[in-house]
């Protein structure tokens, strides 16, 4: 029995045909550019802080371990209401009935 699995291995030098990967990679040697030069348990150390320490841009700037285990949504949400919160407190505070002293302008 045969299985028309097609595999695809980007070719060398293109980075355009592993995209995700080459993203990793300048994400890594970018933040941590020592680690190019040093053996596995260098590499070691520093992967559970990338995977629980580090905010990531593309996941809303939260940790691949709190997405990965379903808590980057809640973490999310918490954020969008505690800038709602300050918000409407900064709105409350500098409304109409607060106006500026001479000591408290910026």
């Amino acid at each position: 029995m045969a299985i028309a699995i097609v595999q695809h291995h980007g070719r060398p030098y293109t980075p355009t045909d592993q995209a995700q990967i080459e993203t990793l990679f300048g994400h890594v040697k970018g933040e941590w550019p020592h680690l190019e030069g040093v053996n596995d348990a260098e590499r070691e150390r520093v992967c559970p802080e990338y995977n629980t320490v580090r905010l990531h841009a593309a996941i809303a700037y939260v940790a691949l371990d709190d997405e990965h285990n379903g808590r980057g949504e809640a973490i999310r949400e918490a954020r969008r209401r505690g800038l709602q919160q300050a918000r409407e407190e900064r709105f409350a505070y500098y409304g109409r009935e607060h106006r500026y002293t001479e000591e408290e302008r910026p």
